[in-house]
């Protein structure tokens, strides 16, 4: 069902400060993007033979509030672990639904060409799960 760790996703207060930091252990980017409707900016790195470390910033003063709290010094938080499955999205969602998951959304939505569920954390023992499909989105 769970093939592999596609990424582990960490909000961060200052992206260029956590690329710098993760770029001088070694680490080389593999891509930026950023997505306004979800008020964040976000840089991959890959690490060894497939994972990648997602940063995260957010680019207004609310969703900072809501990625990383009202806590005042915390710099980073890790936000969520994104899975590949092995199988179809929706399928997977339902069994989980069947462990009394929730989502955040009814439906996978679209990223990158990817289909993506992410689990609401309360739900799913405190953590937030990412459930990717890759290549499975249609434009």
């Amino acid at each position: 069902m769970l093939k592999r760790i596609d990424h582990i996703g960490v909000v961060v207060h200052d992206l260029p400060r956590a690329k710098e930091f993760l770029e001088s252990l070694g680490l080389d980017l593999e891509f930026e993007r950023e997505l306004p409707d979800r008020e964040v900016k976000a840089a991959f790195y890959r690490v060894g033979d497939g994972a990648r470390i997602e940063l995260i910033e957010p680019t207004t003063s609310e969703a900072r509030r809501r990625r990383l709290g009202d806590r005042v010094g915390d710099k980073a938080r890790i936000e969520h672990i994104a899975v590949e499955v092995d199988d179809s999205i929706t399928k997977i969602m339902q069994m989980l639904r069947g462990l009394g998951v929730e989502f955040v959304a009814p439906q996978p939505v679209a990223i990158d060409g990817n289909l993506n569920a992410f689990s609401r954390p309360d739900t799913s023992e405190g953590i937030q799960f990412q459930l990717v499909e890759r290549d499975a989105a249609t434009a």
